[in-house]
């Protein structure tokens, strides 16, 4: 009776994983598996980043004009659209990072690597003028994004700027890689960045004289995602730049790629890349829904029986704005995010371990 129990409290939890997550299908690709196989079995945690979005904004500006008798006055027309998930528990959220690193430098150690401590990366030049921090971590580098750090976990970053987001190199860290590798012997440098997105940014080709903006629900762990973020209008101080207004664009946005991924490189010249074929779906958490918000112009084209009061009427801004809070299970979305983020990396494990044997 109790063999039988057994079996039954394994097939419940693997049908519950099961249900949650889509297939995992990763995509890899590895240069000078060699010369990472022949280095030192060592290896050091340069970043340990999960992401996870809980709020969504879009905007869409169309803008108005004079088009003459034929084409008339047009009104400029803004719509917003908004949408954030409710339910989320922070501290559930960082127990899992906190788990997801746990399994991960297991692994680490149980295929005979000895893993770097911080300290010894933070007296190398290459992050000389660098800040440290430790975990447990927790901002938001991006509006509506969510970016962790586990506990005990100690890691660094360029710095910040005046506005608190981090700073960052046009040119990325591959060279700073490089060095932090020749400085810690050949060393082996991992990086894990995982996005779990909820919102997808829909499209519409044919709304004429309109703005609109569709936000699609799906939570996933990303394969590939363009983060948007509406630029906030910001008034010129000089009387010059108040006649002229705002220093932006009606509708403008910020775009930030975000992937998840998984890297290992050292100075020897060996990489390995992981990535995701498709966009894993987390299933039976959040439905699947549409949150439009659309606004139409106003025109004005003179006629025998138009007045001023018409023009007027026509010319005024139009704006229209479409807000929604989802509720979630805090438990469910914990355990779906952590059962997608762990089947990713031990994947990708499984690849670059198999390959340097």
């Amino acid at each position: 009776m109790k063999k039988l129990n057994y079996l039954l409290i394994f097939l419940v939890s693997f049908n519950t994983i099961a249900q949650e997550i889509e297939n995992v299908a990763i995509s890899t690709k590895f240069y000078g598996a060699g010369k990472i196989k022949k280095g030192p079995k060592k290896i050091y945690i340069n970043s340990f980043n999960i992401n996870y979005e809980i709020y969504k904004e879009a905007v869409d500006f169309k803008a108005g004009g004079n088009g003459g008798r034929i084409g008339g006055n047009t009104s400029s027309a803004k719509a917003t659209a908004a949408v954030g998930l409710g339910g989320i528990d922070a501290n559930k959220m960082q127990a899992k990072v906190n788990a997801l690193f746990i399994s991960y430098k297991n692994r680490l150690k149980k295929e005979g690597y000895t893993i770097i401590a911080p300290e010894a990366a933070g007296k190398t030049e290459a992050y000389s003028n660098w800040v440290k921090a430790t975990g447990p971590y927790i901002a938001e580098n991006y509006t509506g994004i969510i970016t962790t750090a586990p506990k005990d976990y100690t890691f660094y970053y360029r710095g910040t700027k005046k506005n608190g987001k981090l700073k960052t190199s046009v040119f990325g860290d591959g060279l700073v890689k490089q060095k932090l590798s020749k400085e810690l012997n050949d060393a082996v440098i991992a990086d894990v960045n995982l996005y779990v997105m909820f919102s997808e940014n829909g499209t519409d080709m044919f709304k004429g004289r309109a703005a609109k903006v569709k936000i699609k629900t799906n939570l996933r762990l990303s394969k590939d995602y363009a983060i948007s973020i509406p630029k906030k209008l910001k008034k010129k101080k000089s009387t010059v730049g108040k006649l002229f207004g705002s220093v932006q664009i009606q509708g403008a946005t910020d775009v930030y790629p975000a992937s998840s991924n998984v890297t290992f490189s050292n100075k020897s010249g060996g990489s390995f890349l992981g990535n995701l074929k498709n966009d894993a779906e987390i299933n039976g958490i959040l439905k699947k829904q549409k949150i439009v918000a659309y606004q139409k112009q106003g025109s004005f084209v003179p006629t025998s029986f138009s007045s001023y009061t018409n023009y007027l009427d026509a010319k005024a801004d139009r704006f229209s704005s479409k807000t929604k809070w989802i509720e979630v299970d805090g438990e469910k979305y914990a355990e779906g995010f952590y059962n997608v983020c762990n089947t990713f990396l031990e994947k990708q494990l499984d690849a670059f371990f198999k390959k340097i044997k």
